[in-house]
């Protein structure tokens, strides 16, 4: 297995360090609702040319809508997003709410040039792209519910998304899902059904890859988890669970193709880690295609709540990536959780 020397490691990290200092961290965010020409008068309104398609649209910093609606396919890149100048997430606006990262050759903000989905040009000048095909799991760090298999957040009867907050050092996007009705066989009996409303919020900082997410549950409920897919999402093997003493690790490593157009695209070889502090890991639980932990959510304040991280690196996108097998990943994982709390 070929391994990077320490030498290597450290000009690599020098290199990236000074491709940071010189494009000077920043994040942004990016939401966008597909409209029609006649929106045309709409501030910040623009045409995206994407997945074969020309779209009229444009940015909006907050959608609430019934689940009935089609929500996915009327957003551009079908969620809000938000990036750093070395990882981009965005999370559907739909029942999975999965997030899903976008990894950058170089440091820099692209979102506003590539909308998630950069053209041949943009491509040829280095500029990064989606890395991963979340298919119907975990991702990396979204949060679902467990009940001897995985579910989705499904039965709601409001959906939000939002740009809660932004500056030029840190944004915070958030997935709202209001009188979710939990799935935990009570369903049928409305007196012994659990509804409540779920709120997770998710902060970027500029120059990180990483994400800090904050949970808040109107009542307290057992069964939220969140954890890390394997990788290809049917047949991945090698997921790691790691028990530190400040918390439990998850991690993924694997390569596999980004999206369903094997011809266009080339496989990507991409590492995932969450990592949830000791005082919010429950148990530990998986299946085919996820490795998962519980959370148990503090009840410290009138919200019931939890926090926890999540990471990734793109080992074949990046120009300088912070692992490039599953050996060094965990190295990078472990020395990152170190000081999370």
């Amino acid at each position: 297995m070929f391994r990077l020397t320490k030498t290597s490691r450290i000009l690599g990290f020098l290199g990236c360090l000074g491709l940071l200092v010189s494009c000077s961290p920043r994040v942004a965010t990016s939401f966008w609702r597909i409209g029609t020409p006649a929106d045309s008068t709409r501030a910040g309104y623009t045409v995206i040319h994407a997945e074969g398609k020309t779209r009229h649209c444009y940015p909006i910093t907050e959608w609430t809508a019934d689940p009935a609606i089609d929500t996915y396919h009327q957003l551009h890149h079908h969620g809000v997003a938000v990036e750093s100048e070395l990882m981009a997430y965005r999370i559907y606006f739909d029942k999975k709410q999965t997030i899903d990262p976008y990894c950058k050759r170089k440091p820099q903000l692209e979102l506003a040039q590539s909308h998630w989905y950069p053209n041949d040009s943009l491509l040829e000048a280095g500029y990064g792209d989606d890395i991963l095909r979340v298919s119907g799991t975990v991702g990396v760090g979204s949060v679902k519910y467990w009940n001897g298999k995985l579910y989705h957040i499904e039965d709601v009867g409001e959906r939000q998304q939002w740009i809660v907050k932004k500056s030029r050092k840190k944004a915070t996007i958030a997935v709202c899902d209001i009188d979710w009705t939990v799935p935990d066989g009570n369903q049928e009996d409305p007196e012994k059904r659990k509804v409540v409303d779920l709120n997770v919020e998710y902060t970027m900082r500029a120059g990180h890859r990483d994400m800090q997410c904050d949970v808040y549950c109107s009542s307290p409920i057992e069964g939220l988890c969140t954890g890390v897919q394997t990788i290809p999402a049917k047949g991945g093997k090698d997921t790691t669970t790691i028990i530190l003493e400040n918390g439990v690790l998850l991690a993924s490593w694997g390569t596999d193709w980004p999206v369903n157009d094997s011809a266009k695209y080339a496989k990507e070889t991409v590492g995932l880690g969450v990592f949830i502090p000791k005082e919010y890991a429950g148990a530990l639980v998986h299946d085919k295609q996820n490795n998962l932990c519980l959370l148990k959510l503090s009840s410290a304040s009138r919200q019931h709540s939890a926090h926890f991280y999540l990471t990734c690196c793109g080992a074949t996108k990046e120009n300088h990536p912070v692992a490039t097998n599953a050996t060094e990943w965990l190295i990078y994982l472990r020395r990152w959780a170190k000081h999370l709390r």
